[in-house]
């Protein structure tokens, strides 16, 4: 923004402007803290960095302005590098300032003269508005200007030059050397200070000590006031401890020791005689004055210790709380860091039994297996047994039902290749497989019925290749052990 008065078309810095509207709204504290709180030791960080933040410009308002001006600071800077607080931003002035945002949205060519007018029309006359709220919509009108595409404010207007002169004059004013002071005055005003100061000291009623004005003993018994013999003056000047009574304060209590130093008690006599010289001072007008402005002087002081204490103890709380957060953080990492590396032991371990248990089952397996082949080898052999000792060489064959071996779906690996083909012109629905036919087709085992392996005439490797599959598809072996086809068809019958 450009001051139109200023050849050299100064920049004009909006910000210190922009969070003294945010802290003159109360519509929108609760947006503000809605933001605020979802990182506020960030934005109050980002806040104290700017040099606004302690200026006269966040100081001149209520304890309740200053606050939300800080917190607005922090916003608006935040927002500056960071597209989501933009974004909050922009819908905190959306509801805040509605009017001014539908003005903008209806016209592209913004006048400030007009936007003023059709605001105090809409509040229905000036005295309905006041000087906050009427300065805070003209200056979202021209900071919407600034962001919104096809939105152009009217520099020539005459209202626009006036703000915008005023917001110069303003800064200037933060400036000590633009405001009103007793360093650079004339000696005639001195010398008038002097007299007027040296009146006061004569004064048996009115002293530069808070509420100094006191009844004699004549007019007053004990708390109560005797109306009759009180002066014209007693009547004025007293009038004003009475406000204090209102507001149950007591402004001794308040000032304690604190008086005012004799600077600041020439500062006030300064603002009343500035304009005059010793011609025309009114000395009972003079006491008239000084008595309630030593008063507001003493409510002016106590008021900025107040809130230099809210603030101080603010953000001394505050940083408490930042400790606190970054002490919490540091213990949190810490624990973090014993559970990555307990999580890392337990995936060790987790491996290593992962690991044994792999190894168990493959022993079980191995057992499983060995179990299998141990039982079906004690049952041959023990069968065996009982044909030898009977001297069993041969065996009826009239006594087998064929047709019911060839109702299952049998496989017989192993034996004489005169005795697989005999078997096979018997055992039409069975598959016979050679000693030497290793790579057979796998898919025979797993449709079989009953897998018979004849171990007279046998290899290991087709006996460890049928084990490990059967042992896999979850099968039983039966064994023969013998070239002769009844005795073979028998102890075949006799298994299924």
């Amino acid at each position: 923004m450009n001051n139109n008065n200023n050849n050299n078309r100064t920049h004009l810095d909006l910000l210190p402007f922009m969070a003294e509207a945010f802290s003159v709204n109360p519509r929108i504290y609760k947006l503000i803290d809605k933001t605020y709180n979802t990182d506020k030791i960030r934005f109050i960080a980002k806040a104290k960095e700017n040099k606004w933040y302690n200026s006269p410009i966040s100081q001149e308002g209520s304890i309740e302005q200053e606050y939300y001006f800080k917190k607005a600071m922090g916003l608006l800077l935040v927002a500056q590098e960071d597209k989501n607080i933009t974004d909050e931003v922009l819908k905190i002035i959306t509801k805040g300032w509605r009017y001014t945002y539908t003005y903008v949205n209806q016209h592209n060519t913004l006048s400030l003269t007009h936007f003023i007018g059709s605001y105090i029309k809409k509040k229905h006359g000036i005295d309905n508005v006041t000087d906050d709220e009427l300065n805070s919509n003209g200056l979202m009108l021209i900071f919407m200007s600034t962001i919104y595409e096809g939105k152009a404010l009217d520099e020539d207007d005459d209202m626009c030059k006036c703000i915008i002169s005023t917001y110069f004059q303003r800064l200037m004013h933060l400036d000590d050397s633009y405001r009103i002071n007793i360093n650079n005055i004339s000696k005639e005003q001195k010398k008038l200070i002097r007299d007027l100061e040296l009146k006061l000291k004569n004064n048996k009623k009115i002293k530069v000590v808070p509420s100094s004005y006191r009844f004699s003993d004549e007019q007053q018994q004990g708390m109560r006031i005797i109306p009759e013999k009180l002066s014209k003056d007693d009547k004025f000047f007293s009038s004003f401890e009475y406000i204090f009574d209102f507001e149950r304060i007591s402004l001794i209590s308040m000032v304690g020791a604190d008086y005012l130093s004799p600077k600041e008690l020439q500062e006030l006599i300064f603002a009343y005689s500035q304009f005059k010289d010793t011609e025309n001072i009114d000395y009972d007008e003079f006491l008239k004055y000084i008595y309630p402005a030593i008063q507001i002087r003493y409510l002016c002081k106590e008021y900025k210790k107040a809130k230099k204490y809210f603030f101080e103890n603010f953000d001394e709380q505050l940083y408490d709380e930042i400790s606190k957060v970054e002490n919490e953080n540091r213990e949190l990492k810490k624990s973090n860091l014993l559970l990555q590396d307990e999580n890392e032991k337990l995936k060790q371990e987790i491996e290593l039994l992962k690991s044994k248990n792999r190894k168990l089952q493959d022993e079980n397996t191995k057992l499983n297996t060995s179990k299998s082949e141990l039982f079906a080898l004690r049952n041959f052999v023990f069968e065996q047994s009982v044909q030898d000792n009977k001297n069993t060489t041969e065996s009826n064959i009239n006594n087998i039902d064929i047709s019911k071996l060839n109702e299952v779906k049998g496989v017989i690996i192993g034996g004489r290749n005169t005795l697989q083909q005999k078997l096979k012109s018997i055992l039409t629905n069975w598959d016979l497989i050679s000693v030497d036919a290793l790579n057979f087709d796998v898919d025979i085992l797993k449709n079989a019925d009953y897998i018979f392996l004849n171990v007279n005439v046998l290899s290991h490797a087709m006996y460890y290749k049928v084990t490990e599959i059967t042992n896999k598809i979850n099968k039983d072996i039966y064994f023969l052990n013998n070239n002769n086809i009844d005795i073979c068809l028998n102890e075949i019958y006799n298994k299924i």
